[in-house]
């Protein structure tokens, strides 16, 4: 092999050994750094409702909403007549 063919192929092998033997050095005397991450927020899931109407007009009468939404008491609706007082709210539905 000629010079010019070994000092290119020696320069190129010496680098890839340094590469290779260079990238994990450790010392026993380092010491590691263990930082804590800040705590995720706690999960609390708050589910409200938008406000809505709760009554619709028209000049026969009136739809009134009842109930709050849950499994316990859940909405409905009544018809109420133009004229008429309200009347008492219907029993829940049996299930």
């Amino acid at each position: 092999m000629k010079s010019t063919t070994r000092i290119p192929l020696l320069v190129t092998m010496m680098a890839l050994a340094a590469t290779t033997m260079g990238g994990c050095i450790y010392s026993s005397t380092e010491k590691e750094r263990v930082v804590q991450s800040p705590a995720p927020p706690p999960t609390t899931t708050v589910i409200t409702q938008a406000p809505t109407e709760r009554v619709v007009s028209y000049p026969e009468g009136r739809w009134t909403l009842y109930g709050d939404g849950t499994t316990a008491s859940p909405n409905y609706w009544v018809w109420v007549p133009a004229g008429a007082a309200p009347p008492p709210p219907p029993p829940l539905p049996r299930r």
